[in-house]
């Protein structure tokens, strides 16, 4: 009895020390790698991801969550040049050894729910566009590269984070990031310039893709203002959620903390898409949140006053919020007539998934090189990916809004409700930013992070273990 006990103990001490082990090698290895040369330190961050996801290391994905917003790009000859989109492919290649070394089921994986079949036709779609139905260009490349980095980072959202208690960790790890993407946007604001950290975060960006010269408007450690309001759209729904009926004390903290200073931080990106949107989610959440029909109302109309109020205030700070001026409204509607145009050209699939930037410059007569965007979420789909493409993300927006609304059948105030709250206005909040932007292609960081909350959501919506009730 006492030596199976003695060998029993020698089992249990064995696997610290392997990853002892582990964890050294990796930490040379990034030592060297950062002395040699910056790809090989991004080469070895990405082995370090995979060795680590590969023994199923928890804290790494806390990690990638919480350097999301970063995205250095990198001075490569490859098509994708921000490292984010390395590091999640790289995860996700680990998980998956894991999870065949494990015996666990790559195919219920892989392959189950309506969520996940309608993003998985929605990839098809965007690669039969970008590849079968028309050149493959380098801008295709880098989009579709970037589209299944996105997708890893929601297989790997969907497999690891099951309990309470991995919710609460990676909303907080979320809470963390978002408090210190505000502070440096404030940072920004206290120096009059971007920063020197953004232009080395960023320094190979063609000329004519860069942010116009400083003009008060933060960009925070994302590489546009307009993609900073996106983001932290998609967090404050889970702010106010997790605010009010956070079981965690510290979670609770956090979330009210990051929802003041985000709510600031957006008023900073001077960005009227992203203010309409927050006026839209802050109504939503009113919808959503109050316990009776006569509150519902009180808020809204509080809510609706309080915004219009606020915008007024905004208007005689900010210039650029006191209205629309000429020039953006004539350039906007070009640019919204050249992308329709386009997407008159090839109705049904498009020109090309990720190929618009490099022809709608020449169609609306902007100067050599110019590459803008539709400034519109259908426009961009319905000129990329054609009619097929706009029904296919229409119906991954649907499913999700449908799950996250089922999920309000779940016990008021747990975990289920009220990450199906927060996902139903932060997913809907994109629709409404999306008349007016189009951030999927530009800010990587903001795709990431939507594709987050779809993990988040299908993670949550397939749970089996009974909750208890938030006490109100």
């Amino acid at each position: 009895m006492m030596e199976r006990t003695a060998v029993s103990g020698v089992a249990e001490q064995n696997p610290p020390r392997r990853m002892e082990w582990l964890f050294a090698v990796l930490a040379v290895v990034l030592v060297v790698a950062a002395y040699a040369n910056i790809l090989v330190l991004a080469l070895g961050a990405g082995l370090v991801v995979l060795a680590l996801a590969l023994v199923r290391f928890q804290p790494l994905l806390l990690a990638l969550v919480f350097f999301l917003p970063v995205a250095p790009y990198l001075s490569w000859d490859l098509p994708v040049k921000d490292l984010g989109t390395l590091l999640r492919v790289c995860l996700f290649a680990g998980a998956l050894a894991s999870r065949v070394h494990r015996g666990e089921s790559i195919r219920a994986w892989l392959f189950s729910g309506k969520l996940t079949w309608t993003m998985l036709v929605y990839c098809l779609v965007a690669v039969l566009s970008g590849v079968a139905l028309n050149p493959f260009t380098p801008s295709v490349a880098r989009e579709l590269m970037r589209l299944a980095s996105y997708v890893c980072f929601y297989y790997v959202i969907t497999d690891w984070v099951r309990t309470d208690e991995d919710f609460t960790a990676l909303l907080k790890a979320l809470m963390i990031s978002c408090l210190c993407v505000v502070t440096f946007g404030f940072y920004q604001i206290v120096v009059g310039d971007y920063s020197a950290l953004f232009e080395a975060l960023y320094p190979i960006q063609d000329e004519l893709l860069k942010n116009p010269p400083w003009s008060g408007r933060i960009t925070s450690f994302l590489s546009h203002f307009n993609g900073l309001a996106g983001y932290l759209n998609l967090v404050i729904p889970f702010c106010i959620g997790f605010g009010i009926h956070a079981r965690d004390v510290l979670l609770r903290r956090l979330s009210r903390v990051c929802f003041v200073l985000s709510s600031m931080a957006l008023v900073l990106t001077q960005s009227r898409g992203g203010l309409l949107t927050y006026g839209a989610i802050l109504l939503m959440s009113a919808l959503f949140l109050a316990p009776s029909a006569r509150r519902k109302l009180q808020w809204s109309t509080a809510i609706v006053v309080g915004t219009v109020a606020m915008g007024i205030v905004a208007g005689l700070v900010f210039e650029r919020l006191a209205g629309v001026d000429q020039f953006t409204e004539l350039t906007r509607l070009a640019i919204w007539a050249g992308a329709f145009s386009v997407f008159a050209g090839s109705p049904v699939m498009g020109i090309g998934y990720g190929n618009l930037r490099q022809q709608l410059g020449g169609v609306v007569g902007g100067p050599d090189g110019w590459m803008p965007d539709a400034h519109n979420l259908y426009l961009q789909l319905l000129a990329e990916t054609g009619i097929i493409g706009l029904m296919a993300f229409a119906a991954v927006v649907v499913v999700a809004l449908g799950i996250a609304l089922r999920l309000r059948r779940k016990p008021r105030f747990s975990i289920e409700w009220v990450i199906g709250f927060a996902a139903f206005a932060g997913i809907a909040g994109v629709m409404v930013h999306g008349c007016v932007d189009y951030m999927f292609h530009t800010t990587p960081q903001f795709a990431a992070m939507f594709f987050l909350v779809l993990g988040l959501l299908n993670a949550v919506s397939r749970r089996q273990v009974p909750t208890k009730p938030e006490p109100a």
